[in-house]
């Protein structure tokens, strides 16, 4: 599968990890979002802190894919 090939997985309780090395870097699930296993807290500086976890695993997920 592609996707995990690129380090994101589609866990069984509808949540979708993004990993780097076997380490989770973003998990996106039901109660919340998570960042490197730590429940994010809504407020005003959540959607920074997911955009910015969500824009190291992409560079990470780019730097090191096969061509």
């Amino acid at each position: 599968m592609i996707a995990e090939s690129a380090g994101m997985s589609l866990e069984s309780d509808n949540s979708i990890t993004l990993n780097s090395n076997k380490s989770e870097m973003l998990r996106v699930a039901k109660d919340g979002f998570y960042i490197r296993g730590v429940k994010i807290e809504q407020d005003d500086k959540e959607a920074e802190k997911v955009y910015n976890a969500f824009h190291q695993w992409l560079t990470w997920a780019t730097l090191t894919r096969n061509y």
